[in-house]
């Protein structure tokens, strides 16, 4: 695993609709691996090989994190935010922040706390207030205008049993993972065209991957995303998956049970492990939205365990990562047209 471009990545600002600093940094990393990349009006980035071939497979990662926006100023010089994504308020208050204003400018900040904030039961983004040490309204609104983005000020830590943790990593590990796959089965030999997106706000809109799936019109989508590991105290959700057990394959009504079954063979022939996670209806990923594309492209969802989700301190295991690249890139080659995708055979 290349950590220290995943370092690059993660000190990049791209929050749902200003992705372009992540972008621009995996275009740059990648440009030599693929045949062209492909920038499109809703700002996805696609790496694009051997684009003529008869069989097309999409790979799709969102380049977009969480953040909080600037809404307004106010008399003292400090910011009025609003939330843009799913974040969870509580977790600002008191952390240093990253400011990326519409002209492209990085401004430092903190969020402010108070007595009362610390009480409050339930803290909303609108409660919450952003200091850049200015003393008035006036300073506040040239440093910072209406519409600039706010993330966490964190870097990349390193952790006991190659574990990691930094903000963002959702999707950013999805990002790296799916252009580190198409890589590697680029190197194989795959016969298929191989369409590697880093999709923009899928925390918001899911506009990326609908406009890119729906104009590269693929025979195949694969969402990589991140979902939630529950081996910790009070992890409070569902399921049991695991840090360091394997990418986990996605069961249910959206994702396709053939390429699932796909999945699961290339991870038995690399003797690598899966785990399995269950969504009855929406999966809250790419995948959803793809699925909405063309005549409906068949799609499934493979994602890395990940504690503390939209937090700033989002963690995952590193052999996790490697092992979704070694699975997701023999996909790429044993999948083709003759593999049927259906679910189900009618007797003749």
């Amino acid at each position: 695993m290349n950590q220290e471009f995943l370092k690059e990545m993660i000190g990049c600002v791209s929050p749902s609709g200003k992705e372009e600093q992540l972008q621009k940094c995996v275009y740059r990393h990648y440009k030599q691996e693929f045949d062209e990349f492909l920038v499109e009006d809703q700002g996805t980035l696609t790496g694009v090989y051997q684009k003529e071939a008869p069989f097309k497979i999409q790979l799709a990662a969102h380049a977009d994190e969480i953040s909080l926006i600037v809404t307004g100023h106010n008399a003292d010089g400090t910011l009025e935010v609003e939330k843009n994504g799913g974040i969870h308020p509580k977790l600002y208050v008191g952390t240093k922040v990253q400011i990326l204003t519409p002209d492209g400018r990085l401004v430092k900040g903190i969020v402010g706390t108070t007595g009362s904030l610390q009480e409050k039961a339930e803290v909303k983004a609108k409660d919450l207030f952003v200091d850049l040490g200015c003393t008035s309204k006036e300073e506040a609104e040239k440093l910072a205008p209406k519409g600039s983005y706010i993330v966490h000020d964190t870097d990349l830590v390193e952790l006991a049993n190659d574990r990691l943790a930094a903000r963002a990593f959702d999707d950013r590990i999805g990002v790296y993972i799916i252009f580190e796959a198409a890589k590697k089965a680029i190197a194989m030999g795959t016969k298929n065209a191989i369409f590697a997106t880093a999709t923009t706000g899928e925390e918001t809109t899911g506009r990326g991957a609908y406009a890119s799936a729906s104009r590269l019109a693929p025979d195949v989508c694969v969402a990589v995303d991140v979902t939630y590991a529950n081996d910790y105290k009070d992890a409070g959700e569902a399921g049991d998956v695991e840090l360091g057990k394997g990418g986990v394959i996605c069961r249910g009504s959206i994702p396709n049970a053939r390429l699932n079954e796909l999945l699961e063979a290339c991870a038995k022939e690399l003797n690598l492990p899966v785990q399995f996670e269950v969504f009855a209806g929406r999966t809250g990923t790419d995948a959803d939205t793809m699925l909405k594309t063309g005549a409906g492209v068949t799609q499934t969802l493979f994602s890395i365990p990940l504690r503390y989700m939209h937090s700033p301190v989002e963690m995952l295991s590193t052999t996790d990562v490697d092992s979704m690249i070694e699975i997701l890139a023999l996909f790429l080659v044993k999948l083709d047209a003759a593999y049927s995708r259906a679910p189900y055979e009618l007797e003749k």
